[in-house]
């Protein structure tokens, strides 16, 4: 029996890792349905802020890999063209805003332009409240054009939680249909055995995201400008935006300078190396789908602080992290000031709920099937 195949956008994929989660959302899917699918990828031919091509990689052809098939796009040949001499079942977008992966599509199909066959759409987040604050206008005069032509009519929405099933239901109506699937959890990561201590009156910082209003990095320093005691913070992840970067870079006080670092991007890879040289991932995102980065803290042992809008709603529950909101900023000072303060007895009761919750989470819920649902 041939297996289903199923037409992947997505704007940047492998061997790229500079846009964050959705490569290894579906890396990690591709990884765990490649025996019940076929997927085939059309993507750029480049990693997001690059202006060069990947290397040894051909563009504008189909290139066959491990688990799929891949159309690097140099765009040169149009994507009517490359659909249409594509054999394949259903649309798979990992986007609902990016026009050259998802749009494009949309309008191709409302003008008849392209085979009519499944669509799924994984919004990735982009219907959050907070992912709608920003640029909101552009994102407010598409999505009523959309609903006025009703180009959503015949898609089905994958959310990865249900509280983005409700974001999707609440741009597009509840009739909108909608499955739920979480991202799947990379649970073969590299084991690193930790062997470092939490240091009394010190306490090591991580924030690995891109640099961009969503991600909050900007509430990190505030919050850290106030912070009575010592920290070391780094930053990881490319600049998506330079002019929030400045912003970032102008709101460190004088007399913090000296303990806050740019780290630069670091490959998917070499994250195994960084998470344990930290007792904190800080991450007051303004919302996430998923949050693979997240996932890893919490696998490498270490607790998160967060701010609520997140899947990640059980950090709490077992003593992993704390999930705060963005509104409660004092909240934010006493937490990070009583684990500054902390010895390595008192520590180890977050970095146990670590591994607690990663291990109820790797029992307690059936990735496999609920993605494999997504495509019948």
């Amino acid at each position: 029996m041939n297996k289903k195949i199923i037409l992947t956008f997505i704007g940047f994929y492998l061997p790229g890792y500079k846009s964050g989660g959705p490569v290894r959302t579906i890396s990690n899917l591709l990884n765990t349905l490649s025996n019940d699918y076929s997927f085939k990828i059309i993507t750029r031919n480049k990693d997001i802020l690059e202006n060069l091509p990947y290397e040894g990689i051909k563009a504008d052809e189909w290139t066959k890999n491990s688990n799929c098939s891949i159309y690097y796009s140099g765009f040169k040949v149009g994507l009517r063209k490359i659909i249409a001499s594509t054999e394949f079942d259903s649309y798979y977008l990992n986007s609902l805003f990016d026009f050259s992966f998802s749009i494009k599509v949309i309008l191709l199909l409302f003008f008849n332009l392209i085979p009519r066959k499944q669509i799924i759409i994984a919004p990735r987040g982009e219907l959050s409240k907070g992912a709608l604050s920003l640029k909101q206008f552009k994102k407010k005069i598409y999505l009523t054009i959309a609903k006025i032509l009703n180009l959503y009519k015949n898609v089905v929405w994958h959310a990865s939680n249900n509280y983005e099933a409700d974001d999707i239901k609440l741009v597009f109506g509840e009739k909108a249909a909608v499955k739920i699937a979480s991202d799947i959890p990379d649970f073969n990561l590299p084991k690193v055995i930790p062997n470092r201590s939490k240091i009394k009156n010190n306490l090591n910082i991580i924030f690995i995201s891109s640099i961009t209003p969503k991600k909050n990095l900007y509430f990190v320093i505030e919050i850290l400008n106030k912070i009575k005691g010592e920290y070391k913070l780094d930053i990881y992840g490319p600049i998506k935006s330079n002019k929030y970067w400045q912003k970032c870079l102008n709101k460190i006080n004088e007399n913090h300078k000296n303990k806050i670092t740019y780290k630069g991007s670091i490959p998917n890879s070499e994250l195994y190396k960084i998470y344990p040289l930290y007792d904190l991932l800080f991450l007051p995102t303004l919302g996430e789908n998923f949050g693979h980065v997240i996932f890893e803290s919490l696998f490498y042992g270490i607790p998160v602080l967060s701010s609520g809008t997140t899947p990640w709603d059980k950090l709490d529950n077992f003593k992993a992290g704390w999930n705060i909101n963005l509104n409660d900023r004092n909240k934010y000072i006493e937490t990070i000031e009583s684990l500054i303060k902390m010895d390595d007895d008192q520590f180890s009761i977050y970095r146990k709920g670590t591994i607690e919750y990663i291990t109820w989470l790797k029992n307690n819920n059936d990735y496999y099937t609920d993605n494999l649902k997504l495509f019948l």
